[in-house]
């Protein structure tokens, strides 16, 4: 592993160990560069000056414990790996200090191979948090640089009164020039009493003179983000703007996005992660029982990582206009017994939710995309298991009504507040975004559904009430059998 560049932080009261250890892996790692500390004090006043690929601290310090420095690196530097050094029969610390982010832990006398292999680790990871992150302030100035840009302009003269307002501040903002010229600022513009003083005004004209500050103006109902700076002229302040609402909506929908996502895909890896390095360590003694339990939580976790993809990448297909559909032959209410039989054995040992199965011996075989409706009828039964934090029945009711197929799955948990039940269908949309009821996901499931049912001709509804459940109806037609292609394209979202 070649380390240029690499810096880390060694933290020990042992002098013999401050002089062997950075002896020992200078050998060890070519190039890699080492400060020490003795104490705590000394160590935080090192990390506020440099940012280290990783810091290795005793788990007791005089003055400072590691435990309560490992809570200060965290605070200064919260991506820095920081390995901690434990005595023999410290377990208990070393529990303490992973539950309190650190990376691993080594006990004395050190295993430098181990020791070694997880610092490398270590600085791999950090590395890769530093080239994420660049990427994604790479990706910010390219969003700068691409975002169309139309701007408003008008006039306000020394005594307060607009006397010019251009098209496209009209077109923005919805307000008339014949309803505004004329009238003084603060009272023909919502909120510019408010605004108004705290718009930065250059002295003259330039770019590198022009300040500007963004402010939400509530216009007709309407909440607009209003990029706004000014210029004083002779006669007054001539100021531009530009409509930032429905890019912060963006950026707020990308931030919600990727904090949802990485909660998502960070607790499987963190459970694959720490199953597989505790398999791999070879001073702990397990047995079979331990191991296969150990297997087995690395296979759902993957199975679960698998499927938060699989939505990504799949949303990705539907908005993009490259859904594919099959049209074969099935019988759906085989596979509607098949998916509740799927979904009981994964409740295995779940005694508080109970499902209730209400279909017909046979109903007529149709003509379709089997995988993706059963999809869709997963999505829907796991988005009612997942809402009845509490227990309770979850109901999947299928008839054949109208020349048609319905399919209904209903539940008793949580229930969906009147003015939000628009708002589930859109992406990364969901009932408990802040977790409070331990109910997580992506918020791609009822898009997915949805858009899955549009593109077979059908209709997906919800009826609910809040603190009372939820019914969502699939509606399909029932399609007589054909023999047309094998796959069709499906239209644009």
């Amino acid at each position: 592993m070649n380390e240029n560049g690499t810096r880390i932080l060694i933290v020990d009261d042992d002098e013999a160990l401050l002089e062997a250890l950075p002896e020992a892996l200078q050998l060890r790692m070519n190039g890699i560069g080492i400060d020490v500390s003795e104490s705590a004090q000394r160590a935080l006043e090192l990390i506020r000056e440099v940012d280290y690929d990783a810091i290795v601290t005793d788990i007791k310090l005089p003055g400072m414990d590691g435990l309560t420095l490992l809570n200060e690196i965290k605070e200064l530097r919260p991506g820095t790996p920081t390995l901690l050094i434990t005595g023999h029969g410290e377990h208990d610390l070393a529990v303490q200090a992973l539950r309190g982010g650190a990376y691993d832990f080594v006990q004395k006398p050190i295993d430098r191979d181990y020791f070694v292999a997880s610092l490398e680790r270590a600085i791999r990871v950090r590395r890769l948090d530093r080239q994420v992150e660049e990427q994604r302030r790479e990706l910010e100035r390219h969003a700068r640089v691409l975002q169309h840009v139309d701007r408003g302009v008008f006039l306000v003269d020394d005594a307060g009164v607009i006397q010019f307002w251009n098209p496209a501040a009209a077109a923005i903002t919805g307000l008339d020039p014949e309803q505004l010229v004329g009238r003084r600022a603060d009272e023909a513009l919502p909120g510019w009493d408010v605004v108004g003083p705290e718009v930065p005004v250059a002295m003259e004209p330039g770019p590198a003179l022009l300040e500007v500050k963004t402010f939400p103006l509530e216009i007709d109902g309407r909440e607009l983000w209003l990029s706004i700076s000014g210029v004083r002229f002779e006669d007054g302040v001539v100021y531009a703007f530009r409509n930032l609402t429905e890019e912060r909506a963006l950026d707020e929908l990308k931030s919600d996005f990727v904090a949802t996502v990485s909660h998502e895909l960070r607790t499987p890896l963190a459970a694959i992660y720490g199953c597989a390095r505790t398999l791999l360590r070879r001073d702990l003694q397990l047995g079979d029982d331990d191991r296969a339990r150990l297997l087995e939580v690395v296979a759902q976790e993957s199975e679960r990582l698998t499927r938060i993809v699989g939505d990504i990448l799949l949303a990705n297909q539907i908005d993009a206009g490259r859904l594919r559909l099959k049209d074969l032959e099935f019988d759906v209410a085989e596979l509607v017994r098949a998916v509740v039989d799927e979904m009981e054995a994964a409740l295995t040992g779940k005694e508080d939710i109970e499902l209730e199965l209400s279909a017909p011996e046979s109903l007529p075989r149709v003509s379709g995309d089997e995988d993706k409706l059963r999809q869709v009828l997963l999505n829907l039964i796991d988005n009612a298991i997942k809402y009845s934090p509490d227990g309770g029945r979850v109901g999947i009711r299928v008839e054949q009504r109208d020349g048609g197929l319905q399919i209904a799955v209903s539940d008793e948990g949580l229930g969906i507040p009147y003015e939000e039940q628009q708002r589930i269908f859109g992406k990364f949309y969901r009932v408990d975004p802040q977790q409070t009821r331990g109910v997580g996901g992506t918020g791609l499931g009822l898009y997915i559904s949805r858009e899955l049912v549009r593109h077979m001709d059908g209709r997906v509804t919800v009826t609910s009430r809040e603190g009372h459940g939820s019914t969502f109806v699939v509606d399909l037609p029932l399609l007589p059998i054909t023999h047309r292609e094998q796959a069709v394209i499906s239209q644009p979202a």
